[in-house]
């Protein structure tokens, strides 16, 4: 029995929920079942395959403290079907707190992921994903305790403004 083309955009929109609670819980397995063996991925800090980032992602919750973590809130959701194939876009905010050069911080990012799928075998997996980053802000956890010469280099203009708290520091995203 063939799916409708809103069936099928349900287990579309499943696999990226899947996909976020997956990649903020630590489960790696099933973090990876969201993807195709030979699926790619380009985000702020990584550009490769699906497999390698699950392997990173893997390595960075391995390294994170008790009082570090992340969360991807997903949000509107745009789904199109063609055939086997598909496009979603995703509105994101990427929520984190970590530390960055001794100074615990909460950072945010507004972005977008555009993710194209393709069903193989019956199951709908993510083929490419990419994440667009619009903007991000970042906070110290305790208000006046970063000195003033720790955000010197931050550019706030120009194409990297955008996404420039992200540039200072590690931002596991």
């Amino acid at each position: 029995m063939s799916s409708t083309i809103e069936e099928d955009k349900e287990a579309i929109r499943e696999v990226r929920r899947a996909w976020a609670f997956a990649r903020d819980l630590g489960e790696w397995d099933r973090l990876a079942q969201c993807f195709h063996t030979d699926a790619s991925i380009t985000v702020s800090w990584y550009s490769g395959s699906a497999a390698g980032f699950v392997q990173r992602s893997r390595e960075m919750g391995g390294q994170r403290r008790p009082e570090e973590r992340n969360k991807h809130w997903l949000g509107n959701m745009r789904a199109e079907v063609q055939g086997t194939r598909a496009t979603l876009e995703t509105d994101v905010n990427i929520v984190i707190r970590e530390h960055l050069d001794g100074y615990l911080f909460d950072y945010l990012a507004w972005s977008r992921f555009y993710d194209l799928f393709e069903k193989r075998d019956g199951a709908w997996r993510i083929f490419k994903m990419s994440c667009i980053y619009d903007k991000d802000r970042l906070d110290p956890v305790i208000p006046g305790s970063v000195p003033a010469s720790f955000y010197d280099s931050v550019p706030l203009s120009g194409l990297e403004s955008g996404f420039a708290f992200m540039q200072i520091g590690r931002a596991h995203v």
